[in-house]
C-alpha cells in the first residue's frame, strides 16, 4: 500500500535511539544525526504513518488512506481521527455547525463504507 502516495515507509515502532541518553565515562558522544522518523514532517510524514499502521492491520487506518485518495477527507482529519495530533476546536459562530455536520457525515461514510451490491 505504500505505492499509492510515492512516501517512504517509516520504520519500526520504537526502539533505540542513537545519541539519547549520557555517554560512560571515557566515551565520546557522537554527533546527533536527525532521524526523519522522529520529526513531524507535514503530510507526508501523516500518510507515511497511516501506510505503517495499515500494514499492521489496523483498519481505521487503511480505511482513512482511502477516505485521503478519494478526496472525501483531508489528511488533517484522517490524523485527528487516529490521534496524531488534537481534535479542533469547537466551532464559533452561528453558520459554522454546518460545516461541521458536514464534515462528520464525510468522515462517518469512509468509516462505514455501504456494502457491496448483492450477487445472487
Amino acid at each position: 500500500m505504500s505505492d499509492l502516495f510515492g512516501v517512504t515507509p517509516l520504520g519500526q515502532h520504537g526502539g533505540k535511539r542513537l545519541g539519547a541518553g549520557r555517554p560512560r565515562k571515557g566515551e565520546v558522544r557522537p554527533p546527533k544525526q536527525h532521524s526523519p522518523n522522529l520529526k513531524y514532517r507535514g503530510s507526508d510524514y501523516v500518510v507515511a504513518r497511516l501506510i505503517r499502521d495499515a500494514n499492521d492491520g489496523v483498519r481505521t487506518a487503511r480505511l482513512l488512506l482511502e477516505g485521503i485518495r478519494a478526496g472525501l477527507i483531508s489528511v488533517y482529519a484522517a490524523e485527528c481521527e487516529m490521534n496524531y495530533r488534537q481534535r479542533r476546536r469547537e466551532p464559533l459562530g452561528p453558520d459554522i455547525a454546518n460545516v461541521t455536520r458536514a464534515r462528520d457525515w464525510r468522515m462517518h461514510r469512509v468509516l462505514n463504507p455501504r456494502p457491496g451490491p448483492k450477487v445472487g
